[in-house]
């Protein structure tokens, strides 16, 4: 199981290295699949968006509440389902991809991203 990004398909300005890491993981999860799906070994990838961490929280706590508030609404108004991912949601999706229930999936890349990859929205635009 491998952690890929939306920048891996859309690419936001000054995530160059990032994105192109992402996009690199992406590539190795569909050459792990096909290199050795034979053998019963399954390899795919969850495609996170923004999600509410430890490290986000204290990133908000260490802004003056207006710029939290600020931050927040734009991370809202990035993912159509108008909210940053939860954790939970993420190992969710993690563990239908590991269980039997995913036994014919194999080199897939899935977005756990709320839906951003798929609005384009550039959070750079205004």
């Amino acid at each position: 199981m491998n952690v890929s990004s939306h920048q891996a398909r859309r690419p936001v300005p000054g995530a160059l290295p990032y994105a192109t890491a992402k996009a690199a993981v992406e590539g190795l999860t569909r050459a792990l699949a096909v290199e050795y799906g034979h053998r019963g070994i399954r390899t795919n990838a969850v495609a996170l968006g923004s999600i509410a961490t430890e490290r986000h929280a204290e990133f908000l706590a260490r802004q003056e509440p207006a710029e939290a508030d600020r931050v927040a609404a734009e991370l809202a108004r990035l993912h159509p389902v108008g909210r940053i991912g939860h954790t939970g949601e993420v190992a969710d999706a993690v563990a239908f991809l590991l269980s039997p229930q995913a036994g014919f999936v194999n080199g897939v890349t899935l977005p756990v991203d709320g839906g951003r990859a798929v609005l384009g929205l550039d959070p750079e635009a205004r």
